[in-house]
């Protein structure tokens, strides 16, 4: 396909997969949005269910939601990095099918947004928000995703310091077209589109400023692509329990890194370590 340059300022990227259960709730908390400054693009990957009648139905009615039609990327990190390259817009944000959107989301991101580029201009920014875990029938099971993870997203500000986490919510985030140049293809070692966008642009000396508002309703399913880590996988007896799969999850992460030319896995360590001591300090005052 052609390049598509978005009419509007931001473009929201939505990849599908069978989401017939779950995705009207999702894009009618987009149409309920209090911003109208945006365009959807959505690409099925194949779905076998109603998925692409319920994503037709909206494209007639909405004018601001489209469906692109090309050939099945074969999963949900492929499909998102593929829209990116296809859209091209001042800002860009990610949606999954079977979560739902705060009305005040898209406003507040892009208030952020502007703020920093205010401060910082030319340089390449995401902003993030907090999240809401919910349950199947979106009842909040947790007031907030970082506090539920342990996240601390003060202590996240730089590439090296990605060795703690890949903090930003591909859901949660809106990034502008300078964090799009720094995207580095191909991304064979990304463990997912939003950690390697992330990683990208704090290696290009970028900015990450998170929002600590929540603004999404994070659905929690048995078809998670990739959920909220359950509470029990930060205590003491889960990691002797799982160690060697936590271990495979660092090696993982440390091999994303590593392809965009991180440093040594001491190195990563370090910034683990680190990272925790200052989360006990923070604690202790």
């Amino acid at each position: 396909m052609d390049q598509i340059k978005a009419p509007t300022p931001i473009a929201i990227l939505m990849a599908t997969y069978n989401g017939e259960r779950y995705i009207k709730e999702q894009l009618d908390s987009l149409v309920n949005q209090t911003s109208r400054d945006w365009t959807l693009y959505i690409h099925d990957d194949g779905s076998t269910d109603q998925t692409p009648a319920i994503l037709r139905e909206y494209s007639e009615k909405y004018d601001n939601i489209h469906i692109l039609d090309y050939e099945s990327q074969r999963g949900a990190m492929k499909n998102f990095f593929s829209l990116l390259r296809l859209v091209n817009a001042d800002y860009y944000m990610f949606c999954d099918q079977d979560d739902v959107w705060l009305p005040e989301k898209i406003v507040v991101s892009h208030k952020k947004m502007k703020q920093m580029e205010s401060q910082h201009p030319s340089q390449p920014i995401i902003v993030y928000t907090d999240l809401h875990v919910t349950d199947t029938d979106l009842h909040i099971i947790y007031e907030s995703f970082w506090q539920e993870i342990c996240l601390h997203p003060e202590f996240i500000t730089t590439f090296d310091e990605m060795a703690a986490s890949t903090a930003v919510t591909g859901c949660a985030m809106l990034f502008n077209q300078k964090a799009k140049e720094a995207i580095v293809f191909p991304a064979t070692h990304a463990i997912m589109h939003d950690a390697w966008i992330t990683a990208c642009t704090l290696r290009k000396g970028g900015l990450i400023q998170p929002i600590r508002q929540q603004m999404v309703l994070y659905r929690q399913h048995e078809g998670n692509c990739i959920g909220a880590e359950d509470l029990n996988k930060i205590t003491f007896m889960y990691r002797i329990r799982h160690f060697k799969a936590m271990q495979m999850k660092n090696w993982q992460l440390y091999k994303m890194l590593r392809s965009l030319d991180y440093g040594s896995i001491i190195k990563y360590y370090r910034y683990k370590l680190i990272y925790k001591k200052r989360i006990r300090n923070k604690l202790q005052k």
